[in-house]
């Protein structure tokens, strides 16, 4: 403990947060073997963890508030994709505990803070393998079984699966916070973070990562893959769509079929972003401890966060229907400020008599300051012809 308090900033944390001396209990040996992070590479995780954060919480909050906006986005297979969303942005916002800590150079947020950091991250990293697991089950029926009614997605079943995927997620997040003897949140790296123990040497422990493993990614990923390759090979071997198909119907499969792609490229994401840090978490249960180095635990956490960041953002980029209706809520915004600007408050268009017998059309306009006519074209009778005296058209 004496070691630890003159290697370690201990009396920054206590100034500035909430730190306790019984924390250590919750760091690994491992990590006290390395030397601690110079300050820089604290202040260098915490800006990007900050741009991260930003970027990725405004990504997910357009693409949230739109589906609750536009009534056309809400389908069964977006309600699944809203739930992602709402994962990503949970995750991300829990980042501001990260941000803090490298602030001040270590766990200055204490126990309460590594046991939210701990929860949310197991919860939301779960949340999303599953969901990202519907969606490609939810793709599956809808472009390689279109015609298999009993399985097609209804906004019930979307609910019924999203209960399920909340559910089990907080089953396996929350035994550590119980300490019930499977497992706990540790600080790992450079203690500004918090996860599963995946260094201990308790056998229990090994276990439950171990389960947690296959349960929240062997088993969502192999499903994953599998419906994925289908449609992969459902979209390849259609070169073309029937031409007997009702246009609407033709554009349905179309839209289904750019919704597959999006999918895969976002899976395709997640894997590479996801992959390292499985890999982390599998070295230390196989006691290959002499691999992992603080800044190597960092590193993948960080590409965890990146995936978050970017999911909302390829959504909204490439699904055409989140595209069509962000277009239509900036016209309706930039109308909005036109008339605004203007003060244009009525406009109509009116006929009558003038001075001469012959019929006027005017077009008027009332501002804020002032009422405004326009004479649109002013049509005269003579020797019983009609004709265009004055006109605004050429």
């Amino acid at each position: 403990m004496t070691d630890f308090k003159t290697k370690y900033p201990v009396n920054l944390w206590k100034d500035h947060g909430i730190y306790t001396d019984d924390y250590i209990k919750l760091i690994n040996s491992h990590w006290l073997k390395f030397m601690p992070p110079h300050p820089t590479s604290h202040y260098v995780l915490g800006v990007l963890y900050t741009i991260i954060m930003m970027f990725g919480c405004t990504g997910n909050s357009l693409v949230i508030f739109m589906y609750f906006k536009c009534k056309s986005l809400q389908t069964p297979a977006n309600m699944l994709i809203i739930n992602l969303a709402i994962s990503d942005f949970i995750m991300l916002a829990k980042a501001s505990i990260f941000i803090y800590n490298s602030y001040y150079l270590g766990p200055a947020l204490g126990k309460l803070g590594c046991q939210i950091c701990g929860f949310l991250g197991g919860l939301t990293g779960t949340v999303s393998i599953m969901t990202l697991a519907a969606i490609s089950l939810d793709r599956y029926y809808v472009i390689v079984r279109p015609l298999k009614a009993a399985v097609k997605t209804t906004k019930q079943r979307a609910k019924i699966w999203i209960g399920i995927i909340w559910i089990c997620g907080f089953s396996f997040s929350i035994v550590p916070v119980l300490d019930l003897g499977y497992s706990r949140y540790v600080s790992e790296g450079y203690l500004t973070s918090c996860s599963f123990d995946y260094l201990s040497n308790d056998d229990r422990d090994k276990h439950f990562i171990l389960v947690f493993f296959i349960a929240a990614w062997c088993i969502p990923f192999t499903l994953i893959l599998y419906c994925y390759i289908r449609i992969l090979m459902a979209v390849w071997m259609t070169t073309e769509i029937v031409t007997s198909r009702v246009g609407q119907q033709e554009e349905k499969r179309k839209t289904d079929i750019r919704l597959g792609y999006m999918v895969i490229g976002a899976l395709m994401l997640w894997f590479v972003s996801w992959t390292p840090y499985a890999v982390v978490a599998l070295l230390g249960v196989f006691d290959l401890k002499e691999y992992i180095s603080p800044l190597g635990s960092m590193i993948p956490a960080l590409f965890c966060k990146a995936a978050s960041c970017t999911d909302p953002w390829f959504y909204a980029i490439t699904h055409p229907r989140f595209k069509k209706e962000l277009m239509k809520l900036l016209k309706k915004s930039n109308t909005r400020k036109l008339f605004r600007n203007y003060g244009i408050k009525k406009g109509w268009v009116g006929s009558h008599l003038n001075e001469n017998g012959n019929i006027a059309f005017e077009n008027h306009f009332k501002t804020e300051y002032k009422e405004v006519k326009k004479t649109i074209f002013v049509l005269e009778s003579y020797d019983n012809n009609v004709q265009c005296r004055e006109s605004n058209f050429g």
